[in-house]
């Protein structure tokens, strides 16, 4: 990253700083460090790192991914409404979100491979229960605590990137550990539709116990612990909540939290309402819908991997408000084409095959905004509290799921299962969070020049 860039996010990041300095020095920021100690040696041993990372931030959201095109054969073969499959996926998101909320205090306190195992055991009981259950309400539990260890994954990879890289490299791996872990979603439906073509929907998750189990010796084996000060750490349900009060005053950090999950309540109401548009309304098979799926997954990891490139080049201020400003206009196209699919504009002189493409279209760029938009707010928000990684992941990612879970379910209590609705909720995320970002985030960016 070029010196003014540097420069301008280091003061950015610093800005109403002090206060939280001075209620509790531990959590001050320590952005402008360019080098860390704890960071890999060697090429190989950084690119090793950054797998296990993408496999532990991947593990929870492959629990979803992979049974997309099995949520019509769920509510099949439980013979109940679509909406009890999609209250599937809800409550998973639910417990993903305030799962995290456990898992942050308690690396930074015991370390960040023990309650990986707890969580990943957790994890993988649960998984191997939804092969056997014969209930869709003991499912929808199940789901419930398969989020609840699967979670832990994706709050502690994003503490170890704070605990072993500065913020110069803290961007780029962000952005590196998503493109990696964006080939899971790719190839997530693709795989559950051929598990389907000659299995049951059950063993999807008979899949996702042996993942579990290989990520779990991949920590026993190949992951150091990265947690700072753990000889002089000790568990306090006092210190937990004043940590939790300082991050959460901070200004800067949840306007680039928020305006994230709000971006990212727009991809879970396109991964709750995605596969009944394509499959049930435009009547295409499971495998078409698998390979849109995969090349929307394709566009976000295209997006993460150019963005790694252009945070050594460019302020991430300036590459936000450019991402954010095409996420909404994207959005606005996917609305409209929405509308127009539903008759309300009578264009039928229009084939329906172009307005699906147009669609299509529209949902890709839409998505593929967020390889640039979640590397870029992570990074900026993470780097405010280099000591409490984990507490500031926990709430990072609770405020991301907590409200994407919100909308994942509102897309199946309002019915969001066809083109205009969903494009109706994707949208309105998006503004908000664009909104935000321009209103709070550009603020930021001022004081920072």
């Amino acid at each position: 990253m070029p010196a003014n860039a540097s420069q301008n996010t280091s003061t950015a990041t610093n800005t109403s700083s002090n206060t939280n300095a001075n209620q509790n020095p531990s959590t001050s920021p320590n952005p402008s460090a360019s080098t860390n100690p704890n960071a890999p040696k060697s090429l190989a041993e950084k690119a090793l790192l950054i797998f296990i990372l993408a496999f532990m931030s991947s593990i929870a959201p492959l629990s979803t991914d992979m049974y997309l095109p099995a949520l019509p054969n769920v509510s099949k073969s439980f013979g109940v409404d679509d909406f009890f499959a999609e209250l599937s996926l809800a409550s998973f998101f639910i417990a993903f979100a305030f799962g995290q909320l456990i898992y942050g205090p308690l690396s930074d306190v015991f370390g960040r491979k023990k309650p990986l195992y707890i969580g990943l055991l957790l994890f993988i009981t649960s998984s191997i229960g939804c092969v056997l259950v014969d209930s869709i309400y003991v499912f929808i539990a199940l789901r419930f605590f398969e989020a609840l260890g699967g979670c832990a994954g994706v709050v502690i990879a994003r503490a170890i990137v704070n605990d072993r890289f500065g913020l110069k490299d803290a961007a780029s791996i962000f952005a590196l550990m998503m493109m990696v872990s964006s080939i899971a979603p790719m190839l997530a439906p693709t795989l559950g539709s051929m598990l389907l073509k000659f299995f049951t929907w059950q063993k999807i998750f008979l899949v996702l116990f042996l993942l579990g189990i290989a990520l779990f010796l991949l920590i026993i084996f190949a992951l150091k612990e990265s947690a700072p000060n753990l000889e002089k750490a000790r568990f306090s349900h006092k210190e937990t909540i004043k940590h939790y009060k300082i991050i959460l005053s901070d200004k800067v950090f949840m306007s680039f939290v928020l305006s994230g999950a709000l971006a990212m309540g727009a991809m879970f109401a396109y991964i709750t309402g995605s596969s009944f548009v394509f499959i049930k309304v435009f009547e295409l098979e499971e495998s078409v819908y698998s390979a849109i799926f995969a090349i929307n997954a394709l566009g976000l990891m295209t997006c993460s991997m150019i963005n790694a490139r252009l945070v050594r080049s460019f302020s991430p201020f300036l590459i936000l408000r450019c991402a954010f400003l095409a996420m909404a206009f994207f959005a606005l196209v996917l609305l409209g084409v929405g509308v127009s699919l539903s008759g309300a504009l009578g264009l039928d002189f229009i084939p329906k095959s172009l307005q699906i493409i147009i669609f299509e279209v529209a949902l890709f760029i839409t998505m593929s905004m967020l390889g640039f938009l979640l590397p870029n707010l992570t990074t900026l928000a993470m780097a405010r509290f280099k000591e409490y990684s984990g507490t500031a992941s926990a709430i990072l990612g609770m405020m991301q799921f907590a409200i994407a879970g919100l909308v994942s379910f509102a897309v199946g209590a309002i019915g969001a299962n066809t083109p205009f609705m969903l494009s109706c909720v994707m949208a309105l995320a998006v503004w908000l969070g664009a909104s935000l970002f321009l209103a709070f985030g550009a603020k930021h960016a001022k004081q920072a020049q």
